[in-house]
This record gives structure tokens, sequence and C-alpha cells, in this order.
């Protein structure tokens, strides 16, 4: 009689399974033992009396020994579990759990992402690794989950970007005041959108900038004076131009100077160098606020003159 023939797969796949599960568990193994060490060293007298920046630049020394640490870690506990090579599956399983959680910036998005997601998604690092590393199996594969790994950060880039370009929106929406923008100038682009509530009335204000594309971060003072602060909120009982411009958003008493017409429900003042456009639509006013130069003034009559309502997108670029 003839004896009856095993299917390969069937036999292999269950060890590929226990393979995996092992590694998991070297894996898990050895982010517990790294977070009781990180515990221990952040509440240890030795961070606490730090020289300079303290624990703070302690634990960020301690984040840099900590993939060490966990590699030093799975090594021998998947050499007892005989997950051979044991070196390269810890050393590829410590890599790519510090890739995820260092990268991948949609994690901070999850509810409970540092405590849990972070954890599990170094042990799963070890199944993967587990995978990568085991013999006897095609090269196409792991190429395949290589490139897969090497998408995650331009995938995770935008979706964090649209995660806050709909955070930005929606709190916008929130505002439940107009939100007025201008027809920008060529050169020029919006940034530092937000909103909050520092009126005396508790209302609500919108404020943006409106800056130079040649200005690369803003840092230091003569870059800061070519950027066009906006800032638009309700109409105050202060606020009867000409006689009286006041600002929107101090909860103190200002002087509400006289202001100039210069166009439909436009007007300028100015004291120095220092100048503000406050244009009117409707209900709501939008002040202008820069230093003339390095800004133009044409420009920035342009842009009083141009204020309309916009949607939430024309601001967060959705």
């Amino acid at each position: 009689m003839g004896t009856a023939l095993v299917e390969p797969a069937a036999v292999k796949r269950p060890r590929y399974v226990k393979r995996a599960a092992q590694a998991a568990g070297a894996g898990l193994a050895s982010v517990a033992v790294s977070t009781l060490a990180t515990w221990l060293v952040l509440d240890s007298s030795a961070c606490r009396n730090a020289p300079d920046y303290g624990c703070l630049g302690f634990a960020v020394l301690w984040l840099y020994v900590l993939p060490f640490l966990n590699f030093l870690l799975a090594w021998p506990a998947l050499r007892l579990l005989r997950v051979r090579p044991a070196w390269l599956t810890a050393l590829i399983g410590t890599g790519i759990g510090w890739y995820l959680v260092r990268n991948i910036k949609t994690l901070q998005w999850f509810p409970g992402g540092a405590q849990y997601v972070q954890p599990a998604l170094c042990v799963a690092a070890f199944a993967l690794a587990a995978w990568i590393t085991q013999p006897h199996r095609p090269l196409w594969p792991r190429a395949v989950v290589a490139l897969a790994l090497a998408l995650l950060m331009p995938l995770d880039s935008l979706a964090t970007t649209q995660h806050v370009q709909s955070g930005q929106d929606s709190e916008l929406a929130r505002a439940h005041i107009p939100l007025l923008g201008p027809q920008l100038p060529a050169g020029y682009h919006l940034n530092g959108v937000g909103t909050n509530r520092s009126t005396a009335e508790g209302e609500a204000t919108f404020y943006y900038r409106i800056s130079p594309d040649s200005l690369s971060g803003a840092d230091t003072m003569d870059e800061l004076r070519q950027e066009i602060q906006v800032t638009v909120g309700p109409l105050q009982p202060g606020f009867t131009p000409p006689s009286h411009c006041a600002a929107l958003t101090s909860v103190y008493p200002v002087p509400s100077p006289a202001c100039d017409p210069v166009a439909p429900g436009v007007w300028r003042w100015s004291k120095y160098d220092y100048v503000e456009y406050f244009t009117r639509v409707k209900n709501t006013v939008a002040v202008i606020q820069a230093r003339t130069p390095p800004v133009s003034d044409t420009v920035l009559r342009k842009l009083a003159g141009t204020m309309s309502v916009r949607t939430p997108s024309y601001f967060t670029g959705g």
C-alpha cells in the first residue's frame, strides 16, 4: 500500500506560526523589562539631580540607550526559545520597532498610543523579524515587506497632514465668526492659523499670519518684522471709525485713536513705522498689523481691500 503524501505547507505553517509567537514573546519580555528599567531610571536620584537640563536631558539620553537594551535583552531570550539566528532576529526586531515608534507620527492620534499602541508595535516587530529571518524562504516577500516599511513614512506624513488640516477646519468652524481672508499677493502665503477667546466678552477671535515666501522660518527679529499679523473678531462697541478704532483682542482698556478712511469699510491708523488697517465686513472686523518698512503699505492696503468671507479650507490648505 502506498504512503499518503503530506502537503509540505501544512507541516511548515504551524512551525512558522510557532516561531513568530516565540519571537513575539521574547519581544514582549524585552519591552516589559525595558519599561521597568525606564521607570527605575527616571525615578532615580541620578536623574533628578542630573546637571544642565536635569532629568529631561537624562531622559533624552536614555531614549537612545533603550534600543540597545532591547536588543541585549531579546537576543538571549530568542536563543533560549531556539529562534535562530537569534542575534539577527533581535537586531531586526529592535530596528523595526524603533523605526515604527520614532517615525510614525500618526501614533499620537490613537487614544493611549504611548501606553499601549507603541509597546504592541514593538512586540509585533519581533514577530515580523522572525518571519523575515526564517530560513529557506524566497527573497521577494521580504523585499515587499521592506518596501512597505519604507513607504510608511510618506504615507504617515500624508495622514498626519490630513489629520491636522481636518482638526484646524473643525476648530475654525467652531469659532462661529465669519472667517475673513484677503486675496493674497504673489509671493505670500498664510501660516500660524488659530483661534482664541481673548476678548473681554469671551467671544472667539481668529488670527493668522501672512508671510513672504522668501522667509524660511521667521527666526530673527528682521524676519519677524516682514510678517503681517491679522486678527478677525466680532464688532466691538468701541469700534466707531473714523473717530475711534478699538483693538479686538484686548481684555484691558486700550486707547482707541482716530483712523483715516482709505476705502469703503477700510480705515488706516499709524504711529511711526507701525501700521494698522481695519476692514469691516458686516458685523466682523479684520485688523491687519505690520511695520512699514519692511512691509509695503501698498501690500497692506490691497490686503485690507480684498477681505471677504472664506471657507476653513482656504486657511488650512485643505
